[in-house]
């Protein structure tokens, strides 16, 4: 990653300096010209009518080697102008005059040309002068040496960026690639166990977002871990009581110290469903977090179904002496549900309840039907729970007491199992405070008529 990355900048340096130094070249040379021109034609201006007489007269330039030059200057230009000196070229390139006799018959570039001022005749170009200051210099290399120049110095002053490009690539590969670096160490520390490892932010503000999401990762994994080991104790913990009692009950049979008659095999079931009941809501916690939660619906009077499972509680509720009560406010609730599934719900929702409210008090469960769905709610006479933990209380293997506080006692997977479910139906499940009576849980379900 280090090598491509510097690459990369390299390349985009390159690229960069080349496409400047040739810009640079072009611009320069037609910087060059364009100054060149409008300095001869500034000073080739006096010349300019002598000389479009002079062709319009003879037919061309023939004889105009004889012009006296210095007479001419004479004429046409104020003294102090004297020195500068005329060159006439053809428009073939040849010297037709100039104060130069050894330049007679030489032939100047057509890149040259373009310095010079033109002679016009009907809108013609028939010649071009040139001042007589830069006649020696200019005639006929000039227009190369500048390029040539150019390009050297333009060329060092490539090469001079190439080499800053070197440098600020590694340096900047260097200051990108050591937060990244930071953030792959920790990640790989977190993979091998060491969750409690945090990615140093402030002096990467620019992996800070990367970073941190690395942190939470550990964090999650961190907490993860720790519900994971509690999880371990707790379904030990819930496991061991009646596997305890099971086993002193069997080996009280084997002693003969019980009969083994219809209520010592009663107190055998009332463990062995304690078993089931638990394993069950475990698999079905897993089937949830696996994504093969599978829902099989069929037609369910709500009523009837809501009822059936309110008068299996009965000789729960009469240890508390709590009375229940179902009220509707519809008749037909006719509702395509999962009757194994939708029945741990309630069971879960008529638990809690019953172990949040007092002696002799009192559960209300209330089947509404309304436009669109199906509300079903359970309330107790309980001491409520507190507003900031109303959601908390269906995260997994969270417990409340009566103030509100988490305790470590029993697995606590009811209500994040009812919510499970109840959203695998297209649903919601929410807790609420009535004022003055306790709590309320609401279970909303798709309904269509």
């Amino acid at each position: 990653m280090r090598n491509r990355m510097l690459i990369s900048y390299l390349l985009v340096a390159v690229v960069s300096l080349t496409v400047a130094f040739l810009s640079v070249t072009i611009f320069l040379r037609l910087t060059m010209v364009n100054y060149v021109r409008e300095t001869q034609i500034k000073d080739c201006q006096p010349f300019q009518t002598y000389f479009q007489q002079y062709y319009l007269a003879n037919g061309g330039w023939d004889g105009v080697d004889q012009v006296d030059i210095q007479k001419l200057l004479e004429v046409s230009i104020p003294e102090e102008f004297m020195h500068f000196g005329i060159t006439l070229v053809g428009t073939d390139g040849e010297i037709r005059l100039t104060e130069n006799k050894a330049q007679y018959g030489s032939i100047v570039p057509n890149s040259s040309l373009n310095y010079g001022a033109p002679v016009v005749v009907a809108d013609d170009i028939v010649g071009y002068l040139f001042s007589g200051s830069l006649t020696d210099r200019l005639l006929p290399h000039v227009d190369m040496e500048i390029v040539k120049r150019s390009q050297i110095a333009t060329t060092l002053a490539t090469a001079l960026g190439l080499l800053v490009a070197f440098v600020m690539s590694v340096i900047m590969t260097r200051a990108l690639l050591k937060p990244i670096g930071v953030t792959i160490g920790a990640a790989k520390k977190i993979s091998q166990g060491e969750f409690n490892l945090r990615v140093p932010l402030e002096p990467y503000r620019d992996m800070a977002e990367l970073g941190e999401a690395v942190n939470n990762m550990a964090a999650e994994l961190e907490r993860n871990q720790r519900v994971q080991k509690f999880m371990l104790l707790d379904i030990t913990h819930d496991l061991r009581t009646p596997l305890s009692v099971q086993k002193a009950t069997i080996e009280a049979f084997e002693d003969k110290v019980y009969q083994f008659d219809e209520e010592g095999l009663a107190l055998l079931k009332t463990q062995n469903n304690q078993l089931i009941h638990l394993v069950e809501d475990l698999r079905i916690l897993t089937l949830s977090n696996s994504g093969n939660f599978i829902v099989r619906r069929e037609k369910v009077e709500l009523r009837v179904f809501v009822q059936g499972i309110l008068n299996s509680f009965e000789s729960v509720f009469a240890k508390k002496g709590i009375l229940a009560g179902l009220s509707a406010n519809h008749d037909d609730y006719l509702i395509n549900i999962d009757s194994h599934l939708m029945r741990r719900v309630l069971e879960n929702l008529l638990q809690n309840a019953y172990q949040h409210s007092p002696e002799g008090g009192q559960i209300s469960v209330r089947i509404l039907k309304k436009i669109n769905r199906m509300e079903i709610s359970v309330a107790d006479q309980g001491s409520g729970i507190p507003e900031d933990k109303l959601d908390l209380i269906f995260d997994r293997y969270y417990r409340a007491n009566q103030s509100g506080e988490a305790v470590p006692e029993g697995l606590g997977i009811g209500l994040t199992i009812s919510r499970s479910i109840v959203e695998a139906h297209g649903g919601k499940l929410y807790a609420r405070n009535t004022p003055g009576k306790g709590a309320e849980f609401v279970l909303e379900l798709p309904y269509s008529s």
